[in-house]
């Protein structure tokens, strides 16, 4: 091997450092959170540098070799590239500040919005595990989620009872609200980079290491970044939900079943169980059930009947009956139909332009159509799924998950536009780049990037906020339409056998 051989090319080893910077943030918020606040901010910096240039070395001799001479090959896409880099990074250490010092809200992803400075969807779950400890009847009554925690308000707790086990294995280690809000950060953006390259390495070819190459594209996204600052487990069940297909396919079961049979007490991924009985997938579904099972035992046994009774007595009628979201219906809350991007919330929307007949039981109807609708899209999908490339394979099931979670009530859009933006990223990955797809790729990833702040700046009536969040709404639903709904590029090859990993057009 010649010395050039060894040679690691100054555009890897950029990559590297940068890449590595933006990932170590993570441990260090989860380490910094145990020191106190005063010397937390410069404790998570150390550790962020430290690990960082541990890690970029054997990193840099990781990536291809194909990236080598980007910078003279295509100078433009590697200034843009670079610009990019910088500002998740930046961005990044300013909701990793936020985290460990809640006193630093000049520094988090909206800075300037008094809503989401004070909203942890965190919050409400680590609320309701406390109360669980305790023994209480009712965990799910809206009058225990009435105060605040520290200057966060806390949220309403929503989930299935089996969720509660992530957030009292926290308690029982000692954590406090402040510190398991910030272990909660680090473990949901190690969980997502952690699915983006391992499917990105699945995926292979040009397009898996594109994926790699756009990461902080999809990481400097408001949908991202906004999410994981508040906390919401959107970011973690969809990633454990495309980890778990993944190791389906790579015939390993059991660790898949491990992971999707805990996602699906969020709900929407219980979609993809029926993705999997329509593919004659018998094995991977009843490892899911299996698990899920398992969790749901852990959790009888370590919090008792309480919780249970309180979900099918008082919470699942509510959910059923549309009570749980009844709020929206009020006078004053419009701001708030205005960001919601749920199928369903179609008909809220239309009501506040003053659309005759709109109710909440039209509400209803349009959820439980679409629920059909989708139900169909996911077994068309599983009929296909043998003559898909591994990128198609990947970009159906995000796609068809976040279609299921659109079924929802409510639906904020930092959580609608997520597993969209997630999308953009695999398409762009898989796209031969023109001047004309570049152009409409940059377009997409505005409008999916579009949440819209409640205050703090000058913002448009309430008209210009519907029209904004609607169009945002439709380029996402589209997408994922889109990607269901094409007929797959790759020849079909029986199931035993590697699967191609062809790129996608956009043409």
């Amino acid at each position: 091997m010649t010395l050039d051989a060894d040679r690691i090319s100054v555009e890897r080893w950029t990559i590297a450092a940068l890449l590595s910077l933006l990932l170590a943030m993570l441990p260090a918020v989860a380490a910094a959170a145990f020191v106190p606040v005063a010397y937390a901010p410069p404790v998570a910096l150390a550790i962020a540098l430290v690990l960082a240039a541990i890690a970029a070395p054997g990193f840099a001799r990781r990536l291809p070799r194909e990236w080598d001479g980007l910078r003279y090959t295509h100078p433009w896409l590697s200034a843009l590239w670079l610009l990019v880099a910088l500002l998740a990074i930046a961005r990044t250490a300013g909701v990793a500040l936020f985290m460990v010092d809640p006193a630093q809200a000049q520094a988090s992803a909206y800075w300037f919005d008094e809503f989401y400075v004070r909203h942890n969807c965190f919050s409400g779950v680590w609320k309701a595990a406390g109360l669980a400890g305790q023994g209480v009847a009712n965990l799910y009554d809206p009058e225990h989620y009435t105060g605040m925690e520290g200057r966060f308000k806390l949220d309403d707790f929503l989930y299935l009872p089996q969720f509660l086990i992530l957030p009292r294995a926290g308690i029982a280690l000692g954590g406090g609200f402040l510190e398991l809000r910030a272990l909660w950060f680090a473990a949901e953006g190690a969980l997502l980079a952690a699915t983006v390259f391992a499917l990105g390495r699945w995926i292979g070819g040009d397009a898996g290491r594109r994926i790699a190459l756009l990461m902080p594209a999809l990481w400097l996204s408001t949908p991202v970044l906004l999410t994981l600052q508040l906390g919401n487990f959107q970011i973690a069940a969809i990633a454990m939900s495309l980890l778990a297909m993944m190791l389906f396919w790579r015939e390993r079961p059991v660790l898949g079943g491990a992971l999707l049979g805990f996602a699906v007490f969020k709900l929407f991924p219980g979609l993809l169980g029926l993705y999997l009985l329509a593919a004659r997938r018998w094995r991977e579904a009843a490892w899911t059930i299996g698990f899920a099972a398992l969790y749901s035992v852990i959790a009888l046994l370590w919090m008792g009947t309480q919780p249970y009774e309180a979900f099918f007595q008082f919470q699942a009628p509510r959910i059923l009956s549309g009570e749980a979201w009844s709020f929206l219906w009020l006078d004053g809350l419009e701001p708030v139909v205005a960001i919601n991007d749920s199928v369903p919330g179609l008909a809220l929307k239309l009501d506040v332009l003053g659309v005759a007949g709109m109710t909440p039981m039209v509400e209803k109807a349009i959820s439980w159509v679409w629920t059909l609708a989708v139900f169909a899209l996911a077994i068309l999908a599983a009929r296909r799924a043998q003559a898909m490339s591994r990128l198609e394979l990947v970009s159906t099931w995000l796609a068809l998950l976040a279609l299921a979670a659109y079924r929802s009530p409510f639906v904020p859009d930092h959580n609608g536009l997520f597993a969209p933006i997630w999308l953009w990223l695999l398409i762009a990955a898989g796209t031969r780049l023109t001047p004309p797809r570049i152009a409409l790729l940059a377009l997409a990833y505005l409008a999916l990037s579009a949440v819209l702040p409640f205050g703090g700046i000058d913002l448009p009536g309430l008209g210009g906020r519907l029209a904004l969040s609607t169009a945002s709404q439709f380029v996402a639903i589209g997408l994922c339409l889109w990607v269901v709904l094409r007929r797959p590029q790759a020849m079909t090859v029986p199931r035993a056998a590697p699967l191609p990993t062809a790129t996608m057009s956009m043409g």
